[in-house]
Formats: structure tokens, C-alpha cells, sequence
């Protein structure tokens, strides 16, 4: 009788000192999660307050007189008004139907105004 006893205890010790050990691996585990975001925290709001301040730095200190037209300043001017506006009109020509290429698919303002913005930017002669 007292094997079996034995027997018992045995077991029953194992399985309390298992259900310590994962205990303590889990108690180790939300400590660590509960200091990372007590850091976290601060770390985010200092990054935060970096990446604004120096973005509002930059606003000010880039504020430089105009530059002399080139012609890749020109075409990318021409470029942007070959686009659909708020009201889906045509920036280029205010059309609002949809533009079609040749073969009478979709087609962007742009690829559609393309030859139109080419003309403008050759020097006339």
C-alpha cells in the first residue's frame, strides 16, 4: 500500500512543480511585455515629437526664392494639368467625357494630350 502511495505523491509533485515552472515562464513572459510598453510608451512619443518638430523645421528653413524655368520644370507644369480634376473634367481640354485612344479604350488625360504637350514645348522656328 504504501507504493502506491508513493506512487501517487510522486506524481502529484510532478505535476505541481510543472505547474510552477510554467507559471513562473509565464509571469517572466508579462513582466517583460508590461516593461516594453512602459517604454515603449515614452520612446514613441519622443520619436513622435522628433518627426514633427522636424518636419516643422524643414517648412520653415525651405522656404527659397524661385529658380529659373527650365524646360523639365516646363513639361512637368504642362505634365500636370493633363489630369482629371475634382469635378472629373479634363485639366488640359474640360472635357468631361472619358478620353479613348485610338483603338477606343480608356485612356489617361496625359497619354491622351501627350502629342498636344509635346507641340507646345518645341521652340517655334
Amino acid at each position: 500500500m504504501s507504493r502506491v502511495v508513493l506512487r501517487v505523491a510522486q506524481i502529484v509533485g510532478v505535476l505541481v512543480l510543472a505547474g510552477l515552472a510554467i507559471g513562473v515562464v509565464l509571469g517572466l513572459v508579462q513582466w517583460l511585455i508590461g516593461v516594453a510598453v512602459l517604454v515603449a510608451v515614452p520612446v514613441g512619443a519622443w520619436w513622435l515629437y522628433q518627426r514633427i518638430s522636424a518636419r516643422n523645421a524643414n517648412a520653415v528653413r525651405g522656404s527659397t526664392p524661385p529658380k529659373a524655368v527650365t524646360s523639365g520644370d516646363r513639361r512637368a507644369e504642362l505634365e500636370r494639368r493633363a489630369v482629371l480634376d475634382a469635378s472629373g473634367r479634363c485639366g488640359w481640354c474640360g472635357s468631361a467625357t472619358l478620353h479613348k485612344d485610338e483603338f477606343g479604350f480608356p485612356t489617361t488625360p496625359l497619354a491622351f494630350h501627350r502629342d498636344e504637350i509635346d507641340a507646345k514645348l518645341k521652340p517655334s522656328t
